[in-house]
Order: C-alpha cells, then sequence, then structure tokens
C-alpha cells in the first residue's frame, strides 16, 4: 500500500513537471516570437542599431538559424559594419549554400567593401537562386560599372529595363558616366 501512495505521488509530481515545463516552453516560444516581431519593425523603420543587440541576443539561442543570421547580416550592412556583415553571411552560406538572400546581402558587403569581383560571384549565385531580383541585378551592374565593363552592366540594364525596374534608370546614369 505504502509503494502505491508513493507511486501516485510520484506520478502527480511528473505531471505537474510536465504542465510547467510546457507553459514554460510556450510562453518562452512567445516570447521569441514577439522579439523577433519587434526585430522586424526596427529593420523597417532603418533602426538597425537598435535591432542588432536583439538579434544577436537570439542568435546566442539558435546560432544556426539562417534567417536570424541573414537579419543580422542585413543590419550590419545598413549600418556599415560590413566586416561583421560578412561574418554572419558567410556563416549562414555554410549552413545553407543556396541561401540566395545570404549571397545577395554578401554580395552587397563586398561590393560596399570594392571587391567587385568576389561581389559578382556572390551576386550571381543569388541571382541563380532567386532569378530577376532588382536588387541583385541593380548591384551586378554597378560593380560592372566599376570594373569599367560596360557591355557586361549594359546587359544588367537591360534585364532591369525589361522589368520596368526603378533601378534601370540609375544604372543607365552610372553607364553614361563611364568613361
Amino acid at each position: 500500500m505504502r509503494n502505491s501512495c508513493k507511486l501516485a505521488n510520484m506520478k502527480r509530481i511528473l505531471f505537474v513537471a510536465f504542465i510547467l515545463s510546457c507553459v514554460f516552453f510556450e510562453a518562452r516560444a512567445q516570447s521569441e516570437a514577439e522579439l523577433y516581431a519587434k526585430t522586424q519593425v526596427l529593420k523597417k523603420e532603418r533602426k538597425c542599431g537598435e535591432a542588432i543587440p536583439l538579434l544577436l541576443k537570439m542568435l546566442e539561442q539558435k546560432p544556426n538559424d539562417t534567417k536570424l543570421l541573414n537579419d543580422v547580416g542585413w543590419c550590419y550592412n545598413e549600418t556599415k559594419q560590413f566586416e561583421k556583415a560578412i561574418t554572419h553571411l558567410q556563416k549562414a552560406i555554410q549552413i545553407d549554400s543556396s541561401n540566395a538572400t545570404a549571397h545577395a546581402e554578401i554580395g552587397y558587403s563586398y561590393y560596399s567593401t570594392q571587391m567587385y569581383t568576389v561581389a559578382i560571384a556572390n551576386l550571381n549565385i543569388a541571382n541563380t537562386y532567386q532569378p530577376k531580383t532588382e536588387t541583385t541585378l541593380y548591384y551586378l551592374g554597378l560593380c560592372f560599372v566599376r570594373l569599367n565593363s560596360k557591355a557586361d552592366a549594359v546587359k544588367k540594364y537591360n534585364e532591369l529595363s525589361l522589368m520596368n525596374s526603378s533601378y534601370a534608370g540609375k544604372l543607365l546614369d552610372e553607364i553614361k558616366a563611364m568613361k
């Protein structure tokens, strides 16, 4: 009889522990979702200096989350911290080599640091996995302009023109300014 009481008490304790852990994990998931939503609002408002610490905190819990790595990279690019952006975006690419967003963002990082051939390589990969993205084509065109490869820049201009992209005119201005 005594053993069955102990067993019944043990079952109650385990049940209560299980319920508490479920509540804890649900609250944690909800707070993570709220925190992520806040970072997205900050990104949209271009308040990346405020978003970065929150994203880094989230990365501590999920260090291999490519979406978080992409967001951190984007925010570092936005704040002109290109080396930090490259570090996070390289990790995202190591985790998922077909991550078009990471390739496009790291391409922008390399463009911004005047490493045009490396930028072109990454932007081309991004274009392979996610074709006809306006900003990718635009920065490809700008890289070709900076490398004085007018024919390649014109090809990107033509692609943007066919898409009726607002970037087409901007790229054309850069092409016209080439010597």
